[in-house]
């Protein structure tokens, strides 16, 4: 498994001064931003390459830039934020059993990711599964 550091300019994933190192065992794995609200970089874990790390680390600020824009109506908002935002009120008021149920679904396309985010981030603000 390696570590990917990507610079960021404008919530986009830059591929210029790509970082790599070796994850260090027992570390936490999961992609992260330096600054929620306006990264400026992003590390990602894949031992599949450079080209998948990009893939992530985009997927990943798109969740940021929605989570965002949830929260500040102000934000312009992209097409995959309009998507999280719609599917985060539906599942704010769906019980924590049909939450449950709804994370079983399988993702088919890009938006079914984003509409997967905003269910997760509803169960994790709910204390409905575990950190």
């Amino acid at each position: 498994m390696l570590k990917y550091t990507l610079h960021v300019h404008n919530f986009a994933a830059q591929a210029k001064h790509l970082a790599t190192e070796p994850a260090r065992a027992g570390t936490n794995r999961e992609s992260a931003v330096d600054d929620e609200q306006n990264p400026t970089r992003v590390t990602v874990y894949t031992p599949t390459g450079a080209a998948a790390a990009l893939r992530i680390a985009q997927r990943h600020l798109n969740h940021v830039h929605a989570r965002n824009a949830y929260a500040d109506p102000g934000i312009t908002r992209t097409a995959a934020d309009i998507v999280y935002c719609e599917a985060r009120a539906r599942a704010e008021g769906l019980t924590p059993e049909e939450r449950e149920d709804e994370s079983l679904y399988v993702i088919h396309s890009e938006y079914d990711s984003v509409r997967m985010y905003a269910l997760d981030d509803v169960r994790h603000a709910r204390g409905e599964v575990d950190a």
